[in-house]
Order: structure tokens, then C-alpha cells, then sequence
């Protein structure tokens, strides 16, 4: 079991980060414990993985007796408490002005990108798994001050959740991670003990990774680090058993419908898979009514963007339930297609959208962006904090637009450099466009330009290996059978205790112990 414990001061954090782990290792392996379970285990220890939230500095003795007796693993996130930094070897202070000034940025030029002069930089692997994302900045901007297209959200100075901890040195050797400002280390911001009865992995933000690739790190320390000498817990792979990456599109039509044709036929000519996001308000306009009942009957896919693009889903639960019915009700009537998830307007996704979404009758939704609802800006796909079981939250923050093409160089890199990171963090990577409209063309200069764009792209990430292309209700609904799973540790493997739906189009892979297995229907895999 994975058991998660904070003070109740921390109980947001402890919040997000369960539901990260959920995300990641099944829907019932995880729980939220007290520090009073810490001390009955010491006393008869088991198979375990303790995280450990802002520990309080009366928490130091447990825990440091515990990673000297115990058979485990703990992560650790967000501040040290002195006795235990001690035993440690670990100084802290306060944040430094210049760690937080050097926080942020400007907003991003046309064709360019802006980011934070503070940086992280992974020194080592954990597992023998390199960080996906071996330097990022703490802040970055791809267009104006509101997405990221390397998709990782904000680590912001502030005291939040969201926030580096503390001011912290420690010793090179256990050194994963450090803060940098132009060359000069200010602070460590990842750290792996290993200790003759346990290990330890800590991050210096309460919430860790959990909003960027660097989970992948997490991922690898619970499922493989000394998998031959302590305890392991399977993690469930984002990408389907036996691909090397999976890829999922869509176009957002916030204005025009129609005008997607020429990309569309596009798609058809590469034999890529093609997805509708429809903001409703538009089909009471005939003209835009074929190209949806086109790409349905060509097995593409159609989702709601809402009835009237409304930011925040209209401001309230019951505006957003209301969005969510008006918009599924019309394009059912003139599509024929049940839908069955949304896209979220501006990519804003509060909870109570959430919320609103599930009872209006949607399986999932799609949102993620670095400038807003931090806690749907997931690395995994899956429950979002504060969602009942069966909702599914997917974050696609990579925005393919003419604006965003760099001026100078290769003008996809930062949009092969978001692929790579996601299929180096094992993630199912989702991008997006829009189509034309009267007023708008997203900075692209002509749909020849946007065409022969998309065909590069698609092309370089045809070179990558074997990926899957799939639109996105086929690749929500794998992601929702995937968070369905349940599988629970045992002593040499692990225990299939849920599967997923037979009828999946694809197979299930689970990462345990330095392997990396297919799901099967039933049964102990050692």
C-alpha cells in the first residue's frame, strides 16, 4: 500500500498528490493515512511506501527510525524538518530574493517563447531513468502569458502548494535536482538517499512533480529503484502495451466549423486520426453541419466545447452543467453521435466544471494550461483532485499554431521537443489547432503553411518509433479503462485485482520491478 500522510495544514497538497498516485499506480492503491499509522507500523512493518508531506518537525524521530529499521520507501515533498535535515545531512533557509524574482517572465512574442532565468537542472537518473525534462525553467510562456506547449505547469515562490519549500543544500552525491540562475546554484530541488533499509526521494515543493514530466522520476522510483532488495509497486503506463508512444488531436472550433475541411482532408490523405471539438452555438448555422457527420462516419471523433465558449464554464456549477446539456443535446441532433467528453473554453477547468461536467453525463474532459487550475495540469491522465472515480481528466496544453512557429531555426522545435519529452515520460501526448475563421487565422499565414506544418510534424514523430495515432474518444475511453485498474503488490509480483473493460482496443502495460508487462485478464504475474 502507498500510504500518504500530511498535517492538516498541508491537506490540499496531500490532496493533489494522492490523486497523482492514483493516477499512476491504481485507482486502490493509494490512501491517506495519519502520522499515528506510521507509528503502529514501526512496530509490525509491511510492505509500504510512505509519503510524507511537510512533516512537522515532532515527526523527525518517526521518520528517521523508521528509515533506519524499516524494509521501504518514503517520498518526501516540500520542507524538511530540522532533525531530520540533520540526519540528512541538509541546510535550509528561507527563499532568496533573487530565487524569487528570477521566478518569473514576460509574456511570450509572436513566434517566440519567454522563460524564467531560474531553472531546475537534473543532475542523475533515478532507476536508471534519465528526467524527460533535463533543464526547465520555472516558468515559461509560448504565447502571451497563458500556455506552455512543453506542457509542464508553474513552480511558482509564492508559499503555495505550487511553490519551492525552502533554500536547501545538501550533499552532491544525493544531489538529483538543483535550482540554477544563470550558471550559479541557489538550492537543491531533488534529492535520492539510499540507506542499507530504505529510500529516501525527495522534491522541494509539497506537491512535487506532479504537474510536469518529472513525474516520470516518482513513477520509476516506486515501481524499480532496488527492486531486488526493496518493496516495488506496479505503475500503469500511459502509453499502450507495446507502442513507444501515443498520440491523440483535435481542432477547436470556436468560431467555424467548415473551415476545417482542407486540414481535414489533409489527415485523410496521412491516414491520421481526426477530432472536433464543437462549441455548439455554431450549428445553428446549417453550413457547418457536414463535416461533423463526415469525420463520425470516417471514425473520427466529436466533442463538446461548450454552448457558448463561456470562460470558467459560465462562473457556476449550474452554469456548467447547463453548458455541458445544451451542447451534447445539439450536436447529438445533428450529428447522431452520444457525446461523451468535453474540451474546457481558454483551457480553464475548475473544479466545479468538473463536477458539473460528470453529472450532466460526460465521461471525461480535456483541459490543462500553465496559466490557470493548477491541479488539472496533470502529467497523468485520470481522476482529477476532487472528482468521483470514473470522470477522467486529460491535460493537452501543446498548442500547434502559426503564432507559435519560431521565427529562427527549425520552427517545430518546441513542438518535437514537447513529443520527445512525452514519449520520454511514457505520457499519451494530445495537441491542438483552430480552425479559420473571418476574424481570426492563429497566426498562421495561409492553410498551405498550416498543412504542410501539421504533415512535418506528424512525419517527425512517424520517425520516433511504433505510435499510436488514435482520436480522442478512443484515447479517453483507454484512459479511463486504464484508471479502472486496480493491481495491488505482492511478495515476487504483483496481483491483478481489476482489468479493464474486454472489449479495450489496446492492452494495458505495467512497469514493476526493472520489467515491463501486458496486462493480463486474471492471475499473479512473478
Amino acid at each position: 500500500m502507498i500510504h500518504v500522510v500530511c498535517p492538516g495544514s498541508s491537506a490540499q497538497a496531500g490532496a493533489v498528490v494522492a490523486a497523482a498516485l492514483q493516477r499512476s499506480c491504481g485507482c486502490t492503491r493509494v490512501d491517506k493515512n495519519s502520522i499515528a499509522r506510521l507509528a503502529r507500523w514501526l512496530n509490525k512493518p509491511s510492505r509500504a511506501c510512505w509519503v510524507l508531506i511537510d512533516p512537522p518537525e515532532t515527526w523527525s524521530d518517526l521518520i528517521v527510525q523508521a528509515l533506519q529499521t524499516t524494509k521501504a520507501k518514503f517520498l518526501l515533498l516540500g520542507t524538511i524538518p530540522p532533525i531530520l535535515a540533520g540526519y540528512l545531512e541538509v541546510t535550509s533557509a528561507p527563499l532568496a530574493e533573487d530565487l524569487i524574482e528570477g521566478a518569473s517572465c514576460a509574456p511570450a512574442p509572436v513566434c517566440g517563447y519567454s522563460e524564467s532565468p531560474v531553472s531546475i537542472y537534473y543532475q542523475r537518473a533515478v532507476a536508471d531513468v534519465e528526467c524527460p525534462i533535463p533543464c526547465r525553467p520555472l516558468l515559461r510562456y509560448d504565447f502571451a502569458d497563458e500556455w506552455n506547449n512543453l506542457g509542464f505547469g508553474a513552480i511558482r515562490t509564492d508559499g503555495s502548494i505550487w511553490s519551492i519549500s525552502r533554500q536547501v543544500q545538501m550533499p552532491p552525491q544525493v544531489t538529483v535536482a538543483d535550482v540554477s540562475l544563470n550558471g550559479r546554484t541557489l538550492s537543491a530541488y531533488a534529492g535520492l538517499w539510499d540507506f542499507p533499509m530504505a529510500g529516501l526521494l525527495w522534491f522541494n515543493r509539497p506537491v512535487g512533480p506532479v504537474d510536469s514530466q518529472e513525474w516520470r522520476l516518482v513513477e520509476s522510483f516506486i515501481a524499480n529503484h532496488r527492486h531486488s532488495e526493496l518493496p516495488c509497486w506496479p505503475v500503469l503506463s500511459e502509453i499502450p502495451h507495446g507502442y513507444s508512444a501515443a498520440v491523440t488531436m483535435r481542432l477547436d472550433c470556436d468560431e467555424d466549423v467548415e473551415s476545417a475541411r482542407d486540414l481535414w482532408n489533409a489527415y485523410r490523405r496521412m491516414g491520421i486520426p481526426f477530432s472536433l471539438a464543437v462549441h455548439s452555438a455554431i450549428l445553428a448555422d446549417s453550413h457547418h453541419h457536414g463535416l461533423p457527420g463526415e469525420i463520425v462516419s470516417r471514425g473520427g471523433a466529436i466533442l463538446s466545447h461548450t454552448a457558448t465558449h463561456a470562460p470558467d464554464w459560465g462562473g457556476s456549477y449550474e452554469a456548467a452543467c447547463n453548458e455541458g446539456v445544451i451542447s451534447s443535446n445539439a450536436i447529438a441532433s445533428v450529428t447522431g453521435h452520444s457525446v461523451r467528453y468535453a474540451v474546457s473554453p481558454f483551457h480553464q477547468t475548475p473544479d466545479y466544471a468538473r463536477t458539473a461536467l460528470a453529472d450532466a453525463g460526460y465521461a471525461g474532459c480535456i483541459g490543462g494550461i500553465i496559466r490557470n487550475d493548477p491541479d488539472f495540469l496533470m502529467a497523468r491522465a485520470g481522476t482529477p483532485p476532487g472528482s468521483s472515480e470514473g470522470f477522467i481528466g486529460h491535460s493537452q496544453q501543446c498548442m500547434l499554431h502559426g503564432d507559435c512557429m519560431l521565427s529562427s531555426g527549425d520552427s517545430l522545435a518546441i513542438f518535437k521537443q514537447a513529443f520527445d519529452q512525452a514519449r520520454a515520460g511514457r505520457a499519451f501526448f494530445g495537441y491542438l489547432d483552430h480552425p479559420f475563421s473571418e476574424r481570426y487565422q492563429y497566426g498562421w499565414a495561409s492553410e498551405e503553411q498550416r498543412i504542410a506544418m501539421h504533415e512535418e510534424f506528424i512525419a517527425y514523430m512517424q520517425r520516433s518509433g511504433h505510435v499510436l495515432f488514435c482520436n480522442e474518444d478512443d484515447a479517453m475511453d483507454f484512459l479511463g479503462q486504464k484508471a479502472a485498474v486496480s493491481v495491488s503488490s505482492e511478495v515476487g509480483g504483483f496481483q491483478i485485482d481489476t482489468t479493464p473493460d474486454q472489449q479495450a482496443k489496446w492492452s494495458v502495460a505495467v512497469e514493476y520491478a526493472g520489467d515491463v508487462h501486458c496486462l493480463p485478464e486474471t492471475g499473479l504475474m512473478l
